[in-house]
């Protein structure tokens, strides 16, 4: 080994590789190629790092290296690269091994926030007097919605929050942020003009748009040029029965509110909830299009658990979605199984009266407008539809006199001295954009 000449030349004979991993009981050590075992550094072998203490020993668990914290992995001790998760956070060890503190860090595209023990940043977060937020998996928000506390906030293109100003959403939204009040919805001042804002999806609206009792004609700015109040609007009531509706359509044929249903409580044997697979889609296409909507909720359920399982699980879808009615939610009170128990009438007259009403003030605490429909030969002699109306509760009336021909919405409709708040009036109209026939509706806002 080492330097010999050799006929004339000079030549270097290499020590044999010694190298190679020693163990000694539980312990592991390495031994160079010279025999020696390594001790105190940081030394890659076989394409993976690993850190030999002072006294040879292979080191696992964190460490601090020239200023520098890394991790060595608890039963191999390889050192970690990439992401790593420790009690429930998440950790991130550059590709030399390097923990990631107390900054701001791009991986894969997107940034990242860790804080002074390394831990992955999740939520809001305020740097330099600027408000961010950083999302579990995702990083750092941007050009994107995000709901807090109940109200939406929009984060830039540098990931800062919009705390005052439009924004153009990538859905083709326009919308208005507004300080720690977020997203505005509904009628709204803005810089001393008026807008109409979408109620559930905060978009600016444009055209003519039906809101709160009144018909509104928008310019293509959004400003609103104008607006009347009318007594009686035309409407209907639509399911997944209609299949796929052409809502621009709708809206053109001058339908001013739908009320869409959302689903079904259903009886003890089956889920407690189930809802219409078009609600949604049904409910954001048409207030997109400006008309009011409502919503309804047919009745298999007949106890007080059952009716608050079933809407808990109807607000749930409903809040998932964003969606916001304009128009209150019915329970649609028609069906037998909502008043008999095998072949036996359900609890008796108050009893029904009482449940109707249990389930609207159910309704009120989730935060919705809550009424009850039914059909006329029903609303008195079933339960006592006069008190729920004279209580204040909207009552929808089912009662088609001619089910042929629109009627004049002047004519008595309920005990022939008074008005319902909606009347569904006949059940075979034809509106464009719907193939199949559809329930028409008058809804009188002086109630």
């Amino acid at each position: 080994m080492g330097l010999r000449i050799y006929n004339g030349y000079l030549f270097f004979f290499d020590w044999p590789d010694r190298s190679g991993w020693i163990e000694e009981g539980a312990d592991r050590k390495y031994q160079d190629r010279h025999g020696g075992y390594v001790k105190g550094e940081l030394i890659g072998i076989d394409s993976d790092f690993y850190y030999f203490d002072m006294d040879g020993l292979l080191f696992k668990g964190e460490i601090a290296l020239d200023g520098y914290l890394y991790s060595f992995d608890d039963q191999s001790g390889r050192m970690k690269t990439g992401w790593a998760e420790k009690g429930g956070k998440r950790y991130y060890y550059d590709e030399l091994g390097r923990k990631i503190i107390d900054r701001e860090y791009a991986i894969g595209g997107r940034d990242f926030l860790f804080d002074a023990d390394g831990a992955e940043h999740t939520g809001a977060v305020t740097i330099g007097g600027k408000d961010y937020y950083f999302e579990p998996l995702r990083g750092k928000l941007k050009n994107g919605e995000k709901l807090l506390d109940g109200a939406w906030y929009y984060y830039t293109e540098d990931g800062s929050r919009l705390d005052k100003g439009w924004a153009h959403l990538d859905d083709g939204r326009i919308c208005f942020y507004d300080g720690e009040a977020g997203m505005l919805r509904g009628e709204q001042v803005i810089d001393g003009q008026p807008y109409l804002l979408n109620i559930s999806t905060g978009g600016r609206m444009t055209g003519t748009v039906y809101y709160d009792g009144e018909i509104y004609t928008i310019a293509d700015d959004g400003v609103i040029g104008d607006k009347e109040r009318t007594p009686v609007w035309d409407g209907i009531d639509v399911s997944v029965h209609q299949e796929a509706i052409d809502w621009q359509a709708v809206k053109e044929s001058g339908v001013q509110f739908a009320i869409i249903r959302a689903g079904y409580l259903a009886s003890e044997e089956w889920v407690t909830f189930v809802p219409d697979r078009l609600y949604v889609r049904n409910v954001l296409e048409a207030q997109k299009q400006g008309i009011s909507v409502g919503a309804y909720i047919y009745l298999y359920a007949f106890t007080e658990d059952r009716i608050a399982e079933g809407l808990e699980a109807f607000n749930f879808l409903t809040e998932t979605n964003r969606i916001m009615l304009d128009l209150p939610v019915f329970l649609d009170i028609e069906d037998e199984a909502y008043f008999r128990s095998g072949s036996e009438p359900l609890g008796g007259y108050e009893y029904r009266t009482d449940l109707t009403r249990f389930g609207m003030e159910y309704l009120e605490d989730l935060g919705y407008s809550a009424g009850f429909y039914t059909f006329h030969q029903w609303a008195n002699g079933v339960f006592d539809a006069d008190r729920l109306y004279a209580e204040g509760y909207p009552f929808w009336l089912a009662r088609w006199y001619d089910n042929n021909e629109d009627l004049d919405p002047a004519t008595p409709a309920w005990n022939d001295e008074r008005q319902p708040d909606l009347w569904q009036y006949r059940a075979t109209g034809i509106v464009p954009g719907i193939e199949k026939e559809v329930d028409m509706n008058y809804l009188y806002w002086n109630r």
